[in-house]
């Protein structure tokens, strides 16, 4: 994740990434569905959308994130990851983004308690302008993914 650190300074063309606590993203991100699927989900998207007026709506920042950072996007040998797949959704923004996304793809794939208590550990030193509005922004995507899927 380091090596994404500030590879977009200098390219302003690179578009930063969007957040979508308030408004819905282009076909993910969708508000709609959490407000008429369930008591529970409406909340959820009422407390993601309250985070807007705290948080920027695109992540500030010059590194590199990759947006969809999950195992299925992750090419290894053995333990070595060799490479990083899927980069079409790629954006501007903080690179500690995508270990939020990586948190969320973790139980899909069956992770091991160590490498979950590894990143765990990684989450728990991000500061709150970090890790609150990339929280909401996964919770809000995979709520909604689930709820249309």
């Amino acid at each position: 994740n380091e090596t994404q650190a500030d590879r977009l300074t200098g390219r302003p063309h690179v578009p930063a990434a969007a957040l979508h606590l308030r408004d819905d993203g282009p076909g993910f991100c969708l508000h709609e569905p959490l407000r008429r699927h369930s008591p529970r989900t409406a909340a959820l998207e009422r407390r993601i959308s309250a985070l807007a007026d705290r948080y920027p709506p695109l992540l500030p920042g010059n590194d590199a994130v990759h947006y969809d950072f999950h195992p299925g996007n992750l090419l290894a040998t053995g333990p070595d990851i060799t490479g990083v797949i899927d980069w079409d959704g790629a954006a501007r923004g903080d690179r500690r983004f995508d270990l939020v996304t990586l948190r969320f793809g973790l139980h899909a794939a069956n992770a091991s308690p160590a490498v979950t208590d590894r990143l765990d550990t990684v989450l728990a030193t991000l500061p709150d302008h970090v890790l609150t509005p990339a929280w909401a922004h996964m919770s809000l995507r995979l709520t909604d993914w689930t709820i249309r899927h």
